[in-house]
């Protein structure tokens, strides 16, 4: 609208100064050609030239319209092709998300066949072949991208996916080291390589991936130096395995370093240095590592970190290792365990009853059977802390934080479900009794999960007290109880024994 407009100004200016030229200045103007003879005024020819450039303007734009119009055709041809290419993508990859395999193979070869653009389609083929079971026409499809710069790295991350559906580790390695070269600062390939690089023993490979990403803050970094720190800690077996001590107490120390909570690498550290007569510093370093982790481990390895000490000394070299954790249960149990050791039953008793506040265990329980037996040789008591250890919270153990699965001692990799440093020390979910069965007396599938432990008295003489008579109300103690274990009241008590008896 503004362009003809435009024109129409220039036009009428145009007719105007014509008019002017032919009304104010009639200066004549006389043109013979080919025997003819034209006689006429400036504005009068003025004019005409205007009329006759307006005309070739025109002729000159219809023309180049006529001549524009096939390409013009072709373009509005090409994008609506385009446009129906692209929407058969997209439906193609909604049918991929929606697992719809041979809806996924119709709009991809529809696609394929709308779209000069080859990364895409390939991409949707190779899926759509993935999602259909296809493996080699999806592995086909991956592998011709890897011709192309721009889908290379798209192609070596499907190669992977594929190689490890297909369980062929050694080829998705390959294939991530080269996505590594590609783009080195990328999480998943970090991840991947590291994953990859250990499962094949390459853990010089796994620690510079861990490195790497702990530099590029690619993970957190606590997980990051975890990582580096397990890794570190395989590498150090390897070496003592092959008889390398130099080595590996160069690596232990790196990983213990690194994370000094992780046990294993306390414990391999104290021996080394035991074995070299570095006794005190094995010792310094695992009471350091007690505040860090507490764990039974390191009471066995503190042992002979502290050699010729028992009894009372043994009580107070344990009493220094727990000192930075004193009130954790591990803490608490392992002074009560040094205390039985040194006959001091009163020590032992506090221990185990500040132990208990915090859940009584089956070691607790055996602990409390082990003190009975040892400090009034009452086997019946003992026998009944026995029982019920059975049937107590169970102790910390190595539990996979990904499967729930328990292990004996600590690895890198869960043995059920492959999680690397997947194992925690903690306490393992407890599993609810199952519903009673017919014959089995009502009281047993009633009682709780967790037996409440016996109270455990001591008296200004130095004498338990007697448990009164089934059937009895037992005398109110003059005493408040030495530890916190609750007790149930004695006819509770008596009919699991009966139940059991019952049963048997």
């Amino acid at each position: 609208m503004t362009r003809a407009l435009w024109f129409s100004v220039k036009v009428a200016v145009l007719v105007a100064i014509a008019w002017y030229l032919a009304e104010k200045q009639p200066g004549q103007v006389s043109l013979v050609w080919q025997g003819y003879r034209v006689d006429t005024s400036v504005g009068i020819l003025l004019l005409a030239a205007g009329l006759v450039a307006v005309l070739v303007a025109i002729l000159y734009r219809s023309w180049g319209g006529i001549k524009r119009t096939p390409g013009d055709i072709g373009r509005k041809l090409k994008a609506n092709r385009e446009k129906r290419g692209y929407r058969a993508l997209t439906q193609g990859m909604v049918a991929v998300a929606a697992g719809e395999a041979v809806e996924a193979q119709r709009w991809a070869r529809k696609a394929d066949e709308l779209l000069d653009a080859p990364p895409l389609t390939m991409l949707l083929s190779a899926q759509a072949a993935q999602l259909d079971g296809d493996d080699q026409a999806a592995k086909r499809y991956f592998t011709a991208m890897l011709e192309r710069d721009e889908t290379r790295f798209l192609g070596l991350r499907g190669l992977i996916t594929q190689a490890l559906r297909d369980g062929d580790e050694p080829a998705a390695l390959e294939y991530a080291r080269s996505a590594h070269t590609l783009k080195p600062n990328t999480p998943w390939v970090l991840e991947t390589l590291f994953d990859l690089s250990e499962q094949a023993g390459d853990l010089e490979g796994a620690e510079r991936a861990a490195r790497d990403a702990a530099h590029g803050k690619l993970l957190p970094a606590t997980e990051a130096t975890r990582k580096h720190a397990v890794v570190l800690l395989e590498r150090a077996y390897k070496s003592q395995r092959a008889s390398d001590p130099a080595q590996t107490l160069k690596l232990v120390k790196q990983a213990h370093k690194a994370a000094p909570d992780l046990v294993p690498a306390s414990v391999l550290l104290a021996e080394l240095l035991v074995g070299s007569g570095r006794q005190g510093a094995a010792a310094r370093m695992l009471e350091k590592a007690w505040a860090a982790a507490p764990h039974p481990a390191l009471i066995a390895a503190y042992g002979p970190a502290r050699p010729g000490k028992a009894g009372i000394e043994w009580l107070n070299q344990v009493g220094k290792l727990v000192a930075a954790a004193a009130k954790h249960p591990e803490s608490l149990l392992a002074l009560a365990e040094a205390a039985l050791d040194a006959k001091l039953w009163g020590e032992a008793r506090r221990h185990l009853g500040e132990a208990g506040e915090a859940g009584v265990t089956d070691r607790v329980c055996r602990l409390m059977a082990r003190l009975e037996e040892a400090e009034h040789g009452d086997l019946d008591k003992a026998r009944e802390w026995l029982m019920r250890a059975g049937e107590a919270l169970p102790d910390p153990a190595w539990v996979c934080d990904s499967c729930g699965a328990l292990a004996r001692e600590w690895q890198p990799r869960c043995g059920a479900c492959d999680a690397y440093d997947g194992l925690a020390w903690h306490t393992p979910p407890r599993v609810p009794l199952e519903a009673p069965v017919a014959g089995v007396v009502t009281q047993v599938s009633a009682e709780p999960a967790v037996l409440p432990a016996e109270p455990v008295e001591v008296l200004t003489n130095g004498e338990d007290a007697a448990p009164p008579a089934a059937g009895e109300a037992g005398p109110a103690p003059e005493t408040a109880p030495a530890e916190p274990i609750p007790a149930p009241p004695v006819e509770e008590a008596s009919k699991p024994e009966e139940a059991r008896r019952a049963t048997t």
